[in-house]
């Protein structure tokens, strides 16, 4: 972890290599309402199914602009076979909207089965009020097009907490949510405290974290004193056993810095995509404006011990940004939506496509 005295200090090695053959493409979107794309930064996605040919993207909440603007809970989904986003509205194709979440922005998500599940998170309410942190938790039926709430409720409110499906011991999905309290699982309606194992991630928040097989990755996040971290943790959910992953030391080169609030998703059993995220300055946090965003897209591929990390070099590439969404598409692409410039104040809108090779 690297706290501000000791930024300029502290330089990782790491095994690393370029990726070659990927390319980044933005989408094009029309001046139409019906297909524009969602400006927002801390919103909650999930894909529907990353495993088949293609899949959905389900968007909901977030941030309309810099810190004091709108809050939404508008819920989006974009299509893969058509590159779209399509805002769900009372009279969209029985979209029921009488019930649906509050605004909120960094709330954790996760798909299971046709549902999208939201976990929490943050309404920041008028400037000034502080806001409040939730502790529901609701599910929308994709079938249904309705929101409902679910009975269980998080132990405690909270924000910039993660979530990520993973395969459960019966072969069927479950929801692994880490604060920076610890880890809660959500199945089948049930959500309880789970005791964990190992050298576990310690009182972090703003991380980013995706799931593979039975397994949770997670890198970086920042703790209540702005010490960001630039460590992978995996969790074996088989056990619930946290490892701290050893860099793999093969060159000077240097891997991603100690960041917060990048995006990740899965590439394989083994690999996962890491995009943007922000560093800090040597000066520090200062309210924000120390927060430097990064424009590099990583492979990081993870071992029973170790981590090893590619850059992907694209000549054409989004800008830097932090709190973006990152999304398998499962048709060899991936979906980057969103996300917030701290330095230029900008919130994104339009997407950006990721190719493999």
């Amino acid at each position: 972890m690297m706290c501000r005295p000791f930024l300029l200090l502290s330089i990782l090695c790491y095994r690393f290599a370029e990726a070659t053959g990927w390319s980044w493409s933005k989408v094009s979107i029309s001046d139409t309402v019906s297909n524009r794309a969602p400006s927002v930064s801390g919103q909650a996605t999930a894909s529907s199914n990353h495993k088949t040919s293609a899949s959905d993207v389900l968007l909901f909440g977030g941030l309309t602009g810099a810190a004091g603007s709108p809050t939404t809970n508008d819920l989006w989904e974009f299509d893969s076979t058509k590159d779209e986003w399509t805002k769900f509205l009372p009279d969209n194709d029985g979209f029921r909207s009488v019930v649906r979440p509050r605004v909120r922005m960094y709330a954790a998500s996760a798909m299971v089965g046709n549902k999208f599940y939201i976990f929490g998170g943050w309404d920041p309410m008028e400037p000034g009020s502080g806001g409040e942190f939730l502790d529901d938790i609701w599910s929308f039926d994709r079938t249904t097009k309705a929101w409902s709430e679910e009975k269980a409720k998080l132990p405690f409110p909270v924000s910039r907490h993660a979530g990520a499906t993973v395969m459960g011991d019966n072969s069927d999905d479950m929801v692994i949510i880490h604060t920076y309290k610890g880890i809660l699982t959500f199945r089948d309606g049930l959500l309880t405290e789970q005791a964990t194992d190992g050298n576990a991630p310690e009182s972090l928040s703003m991380c980013a974290m995706t799931g593979i097989s039975n397994k949770v990755v997670l890198f970086g996040g920042s703790d209540k004193n702005q010490c960001m971290s630039s460590e992978v943790y995996v969790l074996d959910t088989t056990n619930w056993t946290w490892t701290k992953l050893d860099n793999q030391r093969g060159t000077t080169e240097e891997g991603p810095a100690a960041m917060a609030s990048a995006s990740m998703a899965p590439l394989n059993q083994e690999k996962c995509i890491v995009f943007g995220g922000a560093s800090l300055a040597p000066a520090g946090y200062e309210g924000g404006y120390g927060l430097l965003p990064k424009d590099d897209t990583w492979i990081c591929t993870v071992s029973e011990r170790n981590v090893e990390w590619e850059r992907i070099e694209c000549a054409k590439r989004p800008e830097g940004r932090v709190a973006a969404s990152l999304n398998n598409l499962g048709d060899g692409r991936f979906l980057l939506q969103g996300g917030y410039d701290p330095v230029s104040k900008a919130t994104f809108e339009e997407p950006w496509i990721l190719y493999t090779d």
